[in-house]
């Protein structure tokens, strides 16, 4: 079943990238896809790694690992997977900082809304100004690229979890006995 698990983790984390750049692109694809599937699918994978990790009681440590290096609840918890997972997860967490902060700087002006049948820019319930169609699907699409920037992050990290280790560790064993 973990591995289930990990395949919907990684197709989550491979939809999320694709909606990010096409997002970046400032298309917006809710009307073609339905966005709330990942909203949803990063619960049906984080529950799971969540029930992994709490199997290795060393990562509740806290006195251990308040004394060590930044990235070092990344390595513990991605703990035999390739050497580019836990890279990949550090790569997402900090990007997702900075797609964040872009997202939150570009929409400080207000949210694109349709009130009357006609696209808006509003505040809180204040509405800014009326926009074009060009500019409401921008904005949507902006917002699109705020939400999968963190959809990557927990999909890279729920596949890292839920790794399918049983074959690393066969693969681990085959190589040293070739040595």
């Amino acid at each position: 079943m973990k591995k289930v698990f990990w395949f919907i983790a990684l197709s989550g984390l491979v939809l999320g990238f694709i909606i990010h750049i096409i997002s970046l692109l400032g298309i917006y694809v809710g009307e073609y896809f339905p966005i709330w599937l990942l909203h949803l699918g990063i619960f049906v994978v984080w529950i799971p790694a969540v029930i992994e990790l709490k199997k290795d009681p060393a990562l509740f440590d806290r006195k251990a690992l308040m004394n060590k290096e930044p990235f070092y609840f990344f390595k513990a918890i991605l703990k035999d997977v390739p050497k580019f997972v836990p890279v990949l997860c550090i790569v997402l967490f900090i990007y997702t900082g900075f797609n964040f902060a872009l997202f939150i700087f570009s929409s400080l002006e207000g949210s694109p809304d349709i009130i009357d049948g006609k696209y808006v820019l509003e505040n809180h319930g204040t509405l800014i100004r009326e926009l074009s169609e060009v500019e409401y699907f921008k904005l949507r699409a902006n917002e699109i690229r705020g939400f999968s920037g963190h959809w990557m992050v927990f999909y890279s990290l729920s596949m890292g979890i839920l790794w399918p280790k049983d074959r690393m560790s066969n693969n681990n064993n085959n190589t040293q006995q070739r040595v």
